[in-house]
């Protein structure tokens, strides 16, 4: 048995060294691992549920000393100077537009997305909602996996409609647009429309979505 050690560099991986008897192995096991992935930008009063004792994210943070408050804090627009991991689908959709390595940074930047909508669509994945089991759980989290390739738009739909949300281009900037319950902004009836008659108009083609996948 000759062994070689090499200092070897493996830039932007994350690798595991495993040694296994042959003695209990008749051939190489099957090995599963549960990694926590990327570490990406969140706002400076975020609070990651992976950071919180009680695994509940919330927007307590103080925005300059960084202390845990027992309130919500204002968020100033900025993110935190150091990078941490997160779940939240909406900050993991910002980071892949921005990032010049694998994502959109070289085409896009902060200033091309309303970092103000990403951030109500983040607060709304962070609410607790019944978890069918008498509990309470987020109602999205994210756990991507990019194993090659693809389109960069396609990308980008399909990591929005993991949080119910349609991309808009509006005003020189990407719109996430969440489907939520919202408050009826005004109602109309024949009675308060010119000649009864309604006009529709509708999205592009591109904008809606083909085709339904349900798991249970």
């Amino acid at each position: 048995v000759s062994i070689v050690k090499e200092r070897l560099s493996y830039p932007y991986t994350a690798h595991i060294n495993t040694r296994v008897s042959t003695k209990n192995f008749t051939s190489p096991p099957k090995v599963n691992y549960l990694l926590k992935g990327m570490l990406v930008r969140v706002p400076s009063n975020y609070i990651t549920r992976d950071e919180a004792a009680d695994g509940v994210a919330s927007y307590n943070r103080h925005v300059t000393s960084g202390a845990v408050e027992a309130s919500y804090q204002n968020w100033d627009g900025a993110f935190r100077g150091s990078l941490v991991y997160t779940n939240n689908p909406a900050w993991i959709f910002y980071d892949i537009i921005i990032n010049n390595r694998y994502g959109l940074g070289e085409w896009l930047d902060s200033s091309d997305i309303d970092k103000y909508a990403l951030y109500r669509v983040a607060r709304y994945c962070d609410e607790l909602v019944p978890d069918g089991q008498e509990g309470l759980e987020p109602r999205f989290v994210g756990n991507y996996y990019l194993s090659k390739s693809t389109q960069a738009y396609k990308v980008l739909k399909d990591m929005a409609t993991s949080f119910r949300a349609m991309l808009y281009w509006s005003e020189g900037a990407i719109l996430p647009v969440m489907d939520q319950a919202q408050d009826p902004v005004y109602t109309f009836s024949k009675g308060n429309i010119i000649g009864g008659s309604f006009n529709y108009e509708g999205t592009s083609g591109q904008a809606r979505p083909n085709q339904y996948v349900v798991a249970w």
